[in-house]
């Protein structure tokens, strides 16, 4: 009698510890989701300063080079050629700040696995764009011509919407009012259909080809899957990074992804885990930026900020590389 009170008694104890096993996983797992969330919004205010502040640079960088470059005229005005890579960068910067902000809401939620993906690959699009216009590899004129190709696109999306909206262009009388204190070069008080033959003018007078496509004029070919296999500064990780984003976006799912959405569905949660796993954009393309904006400036960017999100986001147990080391 002895000995079966003993294994009842040592079936309890493990029980027990089984228990408390669950729970210490369970609580360990929600300590690394909080963890990579704030390192998340880490990164997002860090591209909300970059978006909104001046850049400093060094002095033989090619942000230095591009400063030095003519002033582009636009029709009756002219526009710096670091205004407009800037401008053209940091309108994808502040995109991605916001997804970002979103995605670490997201993970803390973890209630949709397909929205949260469906973030990441916005994040990793809006990385791309912001990384294109200052490619360092290319030349000033290059980089010029991909800031004006986008800013095209920019522009014709605007006159679509407005005219979806059945606003038409907006025209003088519709304009906000500016006694001329707030510098107004991109839109606010500017007629989109102007500066867009301004912008094709231009591109012509220079000799380079303007392409009409159906959605816009067109400077330079640029797409998000040609920059993941073309910027320089790409690990190899970026055409995955892409291709299975948008896969569970357009619900173009094979077997195994299938089974992880079921899964999610099953368990009527999506575990901050199985998000990182889908999500590789959200960590491949602010990784992409940053390297490649300290080539441009000849400054690393955010880099405390940026080891402590990588390691959150593969768990490296202090591994840390930084963008310095790339």
């Amino acid at each position: 009698m002895t000995g079966v009170g003993d294994t009842s008694k040592s079936d309890e104890t493990w029980a027990m510890e089984i228990l408390d096993q669950l729970n210490r996983s369970t609580r360990e797992a929600h300590e690394r989701r909080d963890a990579l969330a704030a390192t998340v919004d880490q990164i997002a205010a860090g591209f909300t300063q970059l978006g909104l502040k001046p850049w400093k640079m060094k002095r033989k960088s090619p942000a230095r080079v591009d400063t030095n470059a003519p002033d582009v005229l636009l029709g009756d005005r002219a526009e710096p050629v670091a205004t407009i890579l800037r401008y053209e960068s940091a309108v994808n910067i502040l995109s991605a700040a916001d997804q970002l902000r979103g995605f670490a809401v997201l993970l803390r939620a973890e209630a949709s696995l397909m929205g949260a993906v469906s973030v990441a690959r916005g994040i990793f699009e809006a990385c791309l764009w912001a990384t294109a216009v200052i490619d360092p590899t290319i030349s000033a004129d290059e980089r010029l011509q991909r800031a004006l190709t986008r800013r095209l696109a920019r522009l014709s999306a605007g006159i679509r919407l407005k005219n979806m909206l059945n606003s038409g262009v907006a025209d003088a009388d519709q304009s906000t009012e500016n006694d001329g204190d707030v510098e107004d070069k991109h839109g606010t008080n500017r007629d989109p259909a102007k500066d867009i033959d301004d912008i094709v003018s231009y591109a012509r007078t220079r000799g380079w080809s303007v392409k009409k496509k159906p959605r816009a004029f067109e400077i330079t070919s640029l797409s998000i899957d040609w920059l993941s296999e073309n910027l320089e500064h790409r690990i190899g990780i970026e055409g995955y990074a892409w291709t299975s984003g948008s896969s569970m976006a357009h619900g173009e799912h094979a077997a195994d992804t299938v089974s992880w959405i079921e899964l999610s569905q099953d368990i009527s949660t999506a575990p901050a885990w199985l998000i990182q796993l889908w999500s590789t954009g959200a960590w491949a393309g602010p990784r992409l930026f940053l390297a490649t904006h300290a080539k441009y400036t000849g400054r690393v960017t955010l880099d405390h900020e940026y080891r402590r999100f990588e390691e959150s986001f593969w768990n490296t147990g202090g591994k840390r590389q930084g963008i310095a080391d790339d």
